[in-house]
């Protein structure tokens, strides 16, 4: 997943509502196993944001890639592992 290069004020707000996002998926009742994807895609989105901008691996490349694939990877398997269950 490539993100923009961004400001600290913009990964906040990017955080902001990427959480607001997944409240009202879970304030409105959404179950099932798509709901708990989507809620587990908008954390990894969120994670990523954390990475590359407040961690500064936007300015790492090779070490960003390296957190990114090992992120993916426990992701797909978190993934996998719900749809299992699902």
């Amino acid at each position: 997943m490539s993100l923009p290069n961004m400001s600290a004020t913009q990964a906040w707000l990017s955080l902001i509502a990427l959480s607001v996002s997944s409240t009202l998926l879970a304030f409105f009742g959404a179950t099932g196993v798509f709901a708990g994807l989507v809620i587990l895609g908008l954390a990894w989105i969120k994670a990523q944001v954390i990475l590359r901008v407040y961690l500064g691996l936007q300015d790492a490349p090779s070490w960003g890639r390296g957190f990114a694939l090992v992120l993916a990877i426990y992701m797909i398997g978190i993934m996998g592992l719900a749809i299992a269950a699902g």
